[in-house]
């Protein structure tokens, strides 16, 4: 099946979703380049299944516009938009075969026979489910159920699709799987998706673009190396990262910071936040930031050291097994250039922060 001939651009523009009192989305601005991933990330209740849920046409904007592929659909029904959806509990009709599931659109827009089975045989051997088509939707595993509702997605060859957590429902290894291969399949059709989902993991490994929200609002829009090294605010730095950034008080960890260490601190005014990632601390001698280890967990390929510095807890990656014990005494440095701050009032990244745009190259 070759790529979509004009992938669509997506265009959000002030986009609102209210009801009543409560704003679920408010004021959600957004470019998505056409044939590009994007992936809406962010916790319960952030407003990113209500965007897709707009963008879809399933729920109507309070206010703000929706353009896809150059045509304004902010009212359209979900027909008239040129999608197509991915469900997380994949919507299948028990009672007919996997074939009668993915071909159920074409048939409604009364598309020919000859057509629709030359698409769905596409369909089938691109997501390798040629030999399930008799089957019923409860003779599969949710691997397979995920694969038939993706074949229907694509039988559709819409320029738009749109996924909602599609792979939550399986177990972490079948998850994995399907992360790549989605991927592999939206860059083959070229596909414009918008992908919502609360796991960063899947975010970080498989977004161009990862939109991240944050009660409604867009938090941070970056690309997922941008999005990681250089996060915007506390949120962002505490949501991206497994486990996520230190965030402490730089006054404490500068009070017990000997002066032949303080160049390891950034220069900034009373009362900021230091953000620093574990992976990016290591072990050092006396010039180092007296630590203490308080415990260590063992995680195979490496350990992490739960330390205090000045009574903030800092959280050390180190590679492999070690030989450190509760209650030791360290040292700890890190690359002068690498500490964040942010303002402790505003929560944002204290230096001149400039977003970097996302340079999306179609593949």
């Amino acid at each position: 099946m070759s790529s979509l001939h004009h992938p669509a651009r997506l265009e959000l523009t002030n986009l609102t979703k209210s009801w009543g009192d409560t704003t679920a989305v408010n004021n959600v601005n957004l470019s998505v380049e056409g044939g590009s991933f994007t992936v809406l990330l962010g916790p319960s209740g952030c407003g990113k299944s209500t965007t897709l849920r707009l963008i879809a046409g399933l729920e109507e904007a309070t206010s703000g516009q929706i353009i896809i592929g150059g045509r304004d659909v902010t009212y359209h029904s979900p027909a008239q938009r040129d999608i197509s959806m991915v469900f997380q509990n994949y919507a299948l009709f028990p009672h007919i075969s996997v074939a009668e599931n993915i071909l159920f659109g074409l048939r409604v827009r009364k598309v020919g026979r000859a057509e629709r089975d030359e698409r769905l045989k596409n369909a089938a051997d691109l997501l390798g489910i040629s030999q399930l088509l008799d089957r019923k939707p409860s003779q599969l595993s949710g691997g397979q159920q995920q694969r038939v509702a993706l074949g229907r997605a694509i039988v559709s060859q819409k320029p738009v699709c749109l996924m909602d957590e599609p792979l939550s429902n399986l177990d972490a290894k079948l998850r994995q799987e399907m992360r790549v291969e989605l991927r592999a399949l939206q860059q083959q059709l070229g596909l414009t998706m918008v992908y919502v989902t609360h796991d960063q993991t899947e975010a970080i490994t498989m977004a161009d673009q990862v939109v991240l929200m944050n009660k409604g609002e867009v938090e941070q829009v970056a690309t997922p190396k941008v999005i990681y090294e250089r996060p915007a605010s506390v949120f962002t730095a505490r949501f991206i990262g497994t486990p996520p950034m230190n965030i402490v008080e730089l006054d404490k960890v500068r009070t017990v910071t000997p002066e032949t260490a303080q160049s390891l601190l950034p220069e900034a005014p009373e009362g900021c936040l230091l953000g620093l990632r574990p992976e990016d601390i290591r072990l050092t001698g006396e010039n180092g930031i007296p630590a203490q280890v308080e415990s260590l967990e063992y995680m195979g390929a490496d350990t992490l050291a739960n330390c205090s510095v000045g009574g903030e807890k800092l959280l050390v990656r180190v590679k492999g097994s070690t030989e450190l014990k509760p209650g030791q005494n360290i040292g700890l440095a890190w690359d002068e250039e690498i500490p964040a701050s942010f303002q402790r009032d505003t929560g944002k990244r204290r230096e001149e922060f400039k977003p970097v745009e996302v340079q999306f190259e179609p593949a």
